[in-house]
């Protein structure tokens, strides 16, 4: 068509579609006055008008035909015939009012938790970062002899890699920390990021407001603006009003004042997806801001590289390149620190480059797996309430026989009727598509509690997930293609019967046919599906049960956690221990405290410290055997937590820095280092010092409940000394519902040092249970999946059944009559049943030995095959299903032979 036929019926198209009724007249007028010119010139030639009349209509072949040849000519009619079909559509379904509740709910919840997990899915995984040719970006990794490669880079590293690069057109890196700000009488946290100089012009992205730094201002010094910093849309908003004055003026962040010379876009809160930084300084100011040596140390695993690649190269040449410059860049960051043979296997390992266009998260690398299986799980939900569906489906197409049959000897077509019928399926699943999508936002909110709630590396995560195109294309694509795929075969199935055949049965009189292939197959794939996921449920239930009954070798009832940050203190050393000191003393003197102490690395926090002890006089040991994981404590430590104290004593108020240097070793590393032997009064060189061992303690979970016990090396934070000694953590063990402990605690801090920052109160018991949030998010999501697959599949067995029966009737009449007694017929029944649900079984556990290997790294404690576990989920399926089949089979059996026989 050309272009101005298409300027000539658009119009009449849109006008068509928008002033239907008034078209309409128009096109009955003008119908009527070709109809009338016809009749008049048949009059004028002789015949009588009623002759020249139906003359005319014969010419035009019809008045109402001709109307439709003109709504075709205006090609409207599939919106017309749409139209019309879901106002029918909607009739028949508000006929059905239980069918359609049982067929949009089973759909919402399969649909919902689909677009749940794939929302997740989308922000970790999928979405890229909202920066000019996002597919230029590459994240740099260094492969390891471990299972993980090392995400986090030195230094060195990044600075060897910027020196030899001839594949990138930019390199960045960043690390995330935390600064100190005054907010009226308080010292705050603030979320910030360390960033390089070619962080934003290698992103590419415009600042809102003033301008990004470059190299220029990366430098300890700053450059013609001195220390400066970009601040992001929400920080400007809160501090500043969003005010264009706040460029230029000064922000006081970890005792430094920092010049704000931008702000973030609205959208954009950096590279790495999930946290929310506020403020973004040049790199350079770490050792201002920070602990100065990872500037310079090459065992300081802090920074996060990522590059822009150059235009024109492709994934071969980037493989390459990082092949051939790999050697130079290890050799450049050697850590020549570490011993020989750890130095050898650092040569030996290489960079690689990985997809950067979604940008960087440690969520990646922890939930990737997870939610593959989640995936999986609820994908399988979802197609077990589609063949619900399709069951439901089948069971209403033929109880419409009459009506379907009706409707094609009236003249319409099969796929006229085949058409209505999918546009009820596909309105269903649509409908149950809109609820799911509330039923989504509330399981959302559910995931990000657990991924958020976890400690440690976690603590800063600020997860917000925004459905985008992906995930409504995903949700339409999903409820569209549930209703098309699984109520076509019951549409066809329903138009194929013979007319004649469907006008002589009566609603009360069916026939029973034969099952189709289709049908005899929904029910086996249902409790297939079933056995898979209450399986994979009762792995993950297990794995949580055990891991819940691990014994972490403390307790956790009645300890509080605060932690408070020292580390912008004017006080160093001894005179940082001394602060420590009287704020214990006070705490230990608190209402509602019972008793205090302070430690280090909190236990189950998934962060640590070890290092390689020396054993005087034992050279047979290997470096495995005197790896220790260290933790700085003070006095009554053990007490607070109830550790067992094996041998020995604790350490006491009088091991001070100038008394002799002494450690207490957890169970295992007195086993390891000491074998056979009471290690109290033996001594271990650690960091060249030699330490008097004074005690044994139980072992206790250092880093994680998956772990195996770790050897420990506690020490006195009284003897360490040097400068960098970190912020601590204080633990009160308080009364049972003492209230007012963190404003008590709080206040008296504020006494003794008001400049030091607070962070939150969170109790031993939270931190314990955070340490577990993935085995949590997994073992009750598929308990819940599980659960869901059991009620689809009974309601659909019942569905089936009861239709079945229905269609049974005068069989079942004939059988009583003939001296079938009631538990002959719900016998008969039952078998049935059984024959479909053990193909399923069968089948299912299978499908359970094959998908059990690929979870087997996220149990614990139970194995991927477990016998036992299969055959609860057996036996289970098996009593959902004879529960389901029990209902029809009771209602066969108190038929009324006469009855039916009369019927039949």
């Amino acid at each position: 068509m050309r272009l101005e036929q298409w300027l000539y019926t658009i119009p009449i198209k849109l006008r068509s579609l928008f002033r239907r009724r008034r078209v309409e007249d128009e096109l009955a007028e003008e119908l009527r006055f070709h109809l009338e010119q016809r009749a008049e010139r048949g009059i004028a030639a002789g015949i009588t008008p009623e002759e020249a009349h139906l003359e005319a209509l014969r010419a035009m072949q019809g008045l109402e035909q001709s109307k439709e040849a003109c709504r075709d000519a205006r090609g409207l009619n599939l919106l017309e015939n749409l139209a019309r079909d879901l106002r029918y559509a909607v009739r028949m379904l508000r006929k059905s009012p239980a069918f359609t509740a049982v067929a949009v709910l089973s759909l919402a919840l399969g649909i919902g938790a689909n677009t749940a997990i794939f929302s997740l899915i989308n922000t970790l995984l999928l979405r890229p970062l909202p920066v000019p040719h996002p597919e230029q970006l590459r994240a740099l990794f260094l492969s390891t002899t471990r299972e993980r490669p090392q995400y986090s880079l030195t230094y060195p590293l990044f600075e060897a890699l910027r020196n030899h690069n001839d594949i990138f057109s930019a390199l960045f890196t960043w690390s995330d920390h935390q600064f100190q700000m005054r907010s009226g009488t308080d010292m705050v946290h603030v979320n910030g990021v360390l960033a390089s100089g070619d962080y934003f012009p290698a992103l590419g992205l415009p600042p809102q407001l003033g301008r990004f730094f470059t190299r220029v201002d990366d430098h300890l010094s700053g450059g013609k603006d001195g220390p400066v910093a970009v601040i992001s849309d929400r920080f400007w908003s809160e501090h500043f009003q969003r005010s264009p004055q706040a460029i230029g003026s000064g922000v006081l962040l970890d005792r430094i004042r920092f010049t704000v010379i931008g702000v973030m876009p609205t959208d954009f809160f950096g590279a790495e997806v999930g946290t929310r930084p506020d403020i973004w300084v040049p790199l350079s100011f770490a050792p201002k801001v920070d602990n100065a040596a990872c500037m310079t140390s090459r065992s300081c695993w802090w920074l996060v590289v990522m590059g822009r690649l150059k235009p024109g190269i492709n994934n071969q040449q980037l493989e390459a390149g990082m092949k051939v410059i790999s050697p130079r860049v290890l050799h450049d960051a050697l850590p020549t620190d570490w011993a020989l043979h750890d130095q050898k296997d650092f040569l030996q390992q290489r960079l690689f480059a990985a997809d950067g266009a979604n940008g960087w998260t440690f969520l990646r690398v922890q939930f990737a797996h997870p939610l593959t299986i989640l995936m999986t799980l609820v994908g399988l939900v979802l197609l077990i309430a589609c063949a619900n569906l399709a069951n439901l489906l089948l069971a209403r197409a033929s109880a419409r026989n009459r009506e379907i049959a009706v409707r094609l000897s009236l003249g319409a077509g099969r796929p006229r009727v085949v058409r209505q019928l999918l546009t009820e399926s596909v309105l269903l699943s649509l409908v149950g598509g809109a609820i799911g999508t509330l039923f989504a936002f509330w399981l959302i909110r559910l995931l990000v509690g657990f991924i958020t709630s976890q400690g440690g590396p976690m603590s800063y995560i600020q997860l917000e997930i925004q459905p985008d195109w992906r995930v409504v294309l995903f949700t339409a694509v999903v409820a569209g293609g549930a209703g098309l795929l699984f109520g076509l075969a019951p549409a066809l199935r329903a138009t194929r019967a013979g007319i004649a055949a469907a006008l002589k049965e009566s609603a009360q009189n069916l026939r029973r046919d034969r099952r189709s292939l289709f049908a005899q197959t929904l029910l086996p794939l249902q409790a297939a599906l079933s056995v898979l996921l209450i399986a994979a449920a009762g792995l993950f239930a297990g794995s949580l049960f055990r891991l819940l009954n691990t014994n972490p070798g403390f307790n956790a009832r009645d300890v509080q956690l605060i932690s408070v940050d020292t580390d912008k203190r004017p006080e160093k050393g001894a005179a940082l221990s001394v602060l420590y000191s009287r704020i214990l003393e006070r705490a230990n003197a608190l209402p509602g405290i019972r008793k205090a102490s302070i430690l280090w690395s909190t236990p189950l926090s998934g962060m640590g410290w070890n290092d390689v002890l020396v054993v005087p006089g034992r050279n047979d040991l290997s470096d495995e055997q005197r790896l220790t994981w260290i933790n700085l404590i003070g006095p009554r430590f053990f007490d607070v937590m109830e550790i067992p104290l094996l041998a020995g004593r604790q350490f006491q108020a009088s091991d001070t820095a100038s008394s002799e240097k002494v450690g207490i070793l957890g169970e295992l590393a007195a086993r390891r280092l000491f074998p056979g032997k009471n290690p109290v009064g033996e001594h271990v060189n650690f960091e060249k010092t030699s330490i008097r061992i004074v005690g044994v303690a139980g072992n206790i979970k250092y880093r994680s409940l998956r772990d195996p016990d770790y050897a420990e090396l506690y020490i006195p934070y009284t003897q360490k000394q040097d400068n960098g000694t970190p912020s601590f953590t204080f633990a009160l063990k308080t009364a049972p519902g003492a209230p007012g402990v963190y404003s008590t605690f709080r206040s008296a801090l504020h006494e003794i040092a008001p400049d030091v920052p607070v962070g939150s109160m969170q109790s031993m018991q939270k931190q314990l249970d955070d340490s577990i949030g993935r085995e949590r998010l997994m073992s009750s999501l598929s308990l819940f999946f599980g659960a869901l697959a059991l009620l689809l599949t009974s309601v659909g067995l019942y569905g089936a059944l009861a239709y079945d029966v229905t269609r049974r009737t005068g069989e079942i009449g004939i059988r009583m009559a003939l001296g079938a007694s009631t538990g002959n017929v719900v016998r008969l029944i039952l078998q049935e049943t059984a024959l479909f649900v053990a193909a399923g079984m069968g089948i299912g556990v299978l499908a359970v030995l094959a998908f059990s290997r690929l979870v087997a790294n996220l149990l614990y404690g139970i194995e991927p095959n477990d016998p036992r576990n299969i055959v609860v989920a057996v036996l289970l399926l098996l009593a959902v299903a004879v529960t389901a089949a029990l209902l029809p089979a009771l209602r066969a059996s108190r038929l009324d032979p006469t009855v039916s026989l009369r019927q039949e």
